[in-house]
């Protein structure tokens, strides 16, 4: 049985491959493999695989581990696969993220040490790839609160299917209930990653012309009857399965012992810090 409890940040991404390989995926795991033992002792990652139709063997990779594939071929799955990815983590702070970007070690540090995220939801910065200067945050990387995701009913899956505003809506409808977006401060970034989108990536068409009037139909409802409206409650609607399960053995860690005590002092504080 594994113990995850060290776990203090996780590492969610998914990808679909219907060309040759899965390259995409493992050349950035197995770089983070080579990552300090602190990051990799405390970083969970999730890895989803939304029915690609390659086939292939994950290998051992030396990482705190959970492979998951959906079972159900659904074109752009994008907000199931995170909703899955989510639910599988064993950390409050995860980081949800494409595979076209690489955190740097230090990032994953700042990650692991953050405070809790609470109502908060951040960006982060870039490095442009060709220059190495400081360039806006991709709309869909975030590091937020895994309570906070589910609070407000993770991705709204009645965009999967077909393509786009599934973002866009997730971060809307978290505004609206009063979560904050924010950015993590410049020095914090991520770094874009070169993706070989000939043989392992997708070939799936970008069509806005079916998610755009759904979404048109959310902002409406909720503008129209208020709170917990304009998200469809949809939720893994599909099958899946676990791959593979992998975890590291951390150092002990070291002991706290007024933790337990100081009970009494959080619950005075907790009010103050809403």
């Amino acid at each position: 049985m594994n113990d995850w409890q060290h776990i203090r940040l996780t590492y969610v991404t998914h990808f679909y491959c219907n060309q040759g390989n899965i390259d995409s995926v493992l050349s950035l795991l197995r770089s983070y493999e080579h990552y300090p033992k602190d990051i990799l002792d405390s970083t969970h990652f999730v890895i989803v695989d939304d029915c690609s139709s390659v086939e292939y063997e994950v290998p051992a990779l030396n990482l705190n581990l959970t492979w998951l594939r959906i079972d159900d071929d659904i074109p752009w799955n994008q907000g199931g696969a995170r909703n899955l990815g989510v639910t599988y983590a064993k950390s409050d702070k995860i980081l949800m993220t494409d595979l076209d970007h690489q955190l740097p070690e230090d990032t994953f540090r700042y990650l692991i040490t953050h405070k809790n995220p609470g109502r908060s939801f951040y960006k982060i910065y870039r490095n442009d790839p060709a220059t190495g200067k400081l360039i806006k945050g991709h709309s869909n990387l975030f590091f937020m609160s895994r309570a906070r995701f589910f609070r407000h009913h993770g991705y709204d899956e009645e965009f999967c299917g077909h393509y786009g505003a599934e973002d866009y809506r997730f971060v809307k409808y978290h505004k609206y209930h009063g979560s904050v977006q924010r950015y993590l401060p410049r020095r914090i970034r991520c770094d874009i990653r070169e993706i070989d989108r000939e043989s392992s990536y997708h070939s799936l068409n970008r069509d806005l012309s079916f998610n755009t009037p759904v979404d048109l139909k959310k902002a409406e409802e909720i503008a129209t009857y208020g709170a917990e409206h304009g998200h469809s409650r949809n939720f893994l609607n599909f099958r899946w399965h676990i791959v593979t399960i992998s975890s590291r053995t951390p150092d002990k860690p070291q002991p706290r012992r007024w933790w337990k005590p100081l009970w009494w002092f959080r619950c005075l504080i907790a009010p103050l810090a809403r």
